[in-house]
């Protein structure tokens, strides 16, 4: 969640090692014939596949490669390529290569799916990759030929590899709708994508005791919006959609909900959100958000009066971010975020034990709504260490435990030394930090101790040499 806001010299990121691409691309065109065919046509028609990846595979560098192979079509002017698949996790890595030439830049982003298409998506189906994707048309030429490669990363799950392709009229912006349109892909039941959401908040509009299935099912699509709508931007802001919520003509029980599907999530009042909004400076809210309590469920928010006896739900809000992150592990003391909130949550054994918004976010002042206890606060490989009166510690950690990353703050800001480690315990690099920015000289050095560069800073900006 924070990885944005650090220089790129500080991110601490274990990759195995890349394959030399034009020798593998070598090795697998000369095997071409281990790669199934399927025939694609230029005329925008929409061709599905299904193929059991590893039942015939190429080999290079101790490593299987699957997948399939088509010869491009005449016709493809002003077309692109639009595919959707869905693969096991297990052939994990992907990529395009002409059997011919040079291997040039190819597939440079994707879309990961949020819906269930049929019929190449089961909700039953675990450990699998769905994904939209486009390549521009200029990448190909008529008549020659095309492998999309796969790479065995695992063994786990099954091998099937299912989707649809086509070249699709020319999109200089495609976005999920476009990709579905050209591929003309039918959605799931309701029920279904709920189920690959793994969404409580779906499954509570979806049950008749609370709310009507028209209700519920508009709740649901502008949830999808939301989520398609939700982007970070390279500077670590985010960009969301914000949209009109219908009252809820059904108006259940709040402690019903509860007592049906368990707790929220994570609750948060309207008087919890103008506080940070005074903290930023930000506008009043409106009238219609005063005294309300929201009451997260994963995607959704069940939105109720603050002071009532027995709260009934006004509406159902949708948000682009997943509130179910914040659900706390039964034990131990850990730490989870939300970018796009600026928030933080602190919990032990449990229990909600501290709350932060833009806490580990650059010069902006946190604002803390509860202080947690000092002490160790965990998310994965990274560690928050609380000394109290607003010092911490933040280490991102190897898998053998030893630090990899340490950050100082004093005041609740990046404050002071902030070091690297290469996995042979030798220095990676050291900055300093005052108030939340670099401020001074950020070292670089190699496994061996060797400086390799060296960077000036004042007030997080770097100085120009």
């Amino acid at each position: 969640m924070f990885k944005s806001l650090l220089p790129w010299f500080m991110l601490v990121a274990l990759h195995a090692a890349e394959p030399d691409m034009k020798a593998m691309k070598e090795a697998l065109a000369a095997n071409a014939e281990a790669f199934e065919t399927i025939e694609l046509k230029g005329d925008g028609t929409a061709v599905k596949f299904e193929i059991n990846l590893g039942a015939k595979s190429a080999e290079f560098d101790g490593n299987s490669y699957d997948g399939f192979r088509f010869r491009c079509p005449d016709g493809i002017e002003a077309k692109d390529f639009v595919w959707y698949f869905n693969a096991p996790t297990s052939w994990g890595n992907w990529y395009i290569i002409p059997v011919k030439g040079e291997a040039k830049q190819a597939f440079r982003d994707w879309l990961d799916a949020d819906k269930l298409y049929l019929p190449f998506d089961k909700s039953s189906e675990k450990e699998r990759t769905r994904i939209l994707q486009t390549l521009d048309g200029s990448y190909f030429k008529a008549g020659e030929e095309y492998i999309m490669w796969f790479r065995k990363v695992g063994d786990k799950g099954s091998a099937a590899l299912r989707g649809i392709a086509a070249f699709a009229k020319k999109n200089d912006s495609w976005d999920s709708p476009d990709v579905e349109k050209a591929l003309s892909l039918k959605t799931a039941p309701v029920e279904e994508q709920v189920a690959a959401l793994n969404s409580r908040g779906g499954l509570i509009l979806l049950d008749n005791r609370f709310f009507e299935r028209g209700y519920a099912e508009e709740r649901i699509d502008s949830a999808f919006a939301s989520i398609r709508s939700t982007k970070q931007m390279s500077n670590g802001l985010f960009v969301t959609m914000q949209t009109f919520v219908p009252p809820c003509k059904t108006s259940p029980s709040l402690a019903e909900i509860i007592k049906q599907h368990g707790a929220p999530d994570f609750i948060r009042s309207t008087d919890e959100q103008d506080q940070v909004r005074k903290h930023m400076n930000d506008k009043a809210m409106d009238d219609d958000e005063q005294n309300i309590t929201r009451n997260y469920y994963d995607h959704f928010s069940f939105e109720v009066e603050s002071d009532a006896k027995d709260p009934k739900v006004l509406r159902v809000g949708t948000y682009g971010c997943d509130f179910a992150d914040l659900r706390p592990s039964n034990s131990g003391a850990t730490y989870s975020g939300i970018g796009i909130e600026n928030l933080t949550v602190f919990h032990r054994d449990g229990k909600e034990v501290g709350r932060a918004y833009y806490f580990l976010d650059g010069s902006y002042k946190p604002l803390f709504i509860t202080v947690p206890p000092p002490g160790e606060y965990r998310s994965d490989k990274q560690v928050l260490i609380s000394e109290g009166d607003g010092k911490w510690k933040w280490e991102n950690r190897f898998p053998d435990g030893n630090v990899a990353r340490r950050i100082l703050l004093k005041d609740n800001l990046f404050n002071g030394d902030a070091e690297g480690f290469h996995e042979n315990s030798k220095t990676a690099f050291k900055a300093t930090y005052k108030d939340g920015e670099l401020e001074g000289d950020a070292i670089q050095f190699d496994e061996d101790g060797k400086e390799i560069s060296r960077r000036s800073f004042k007030n997080g900006k770097a100085v120009k040499e």
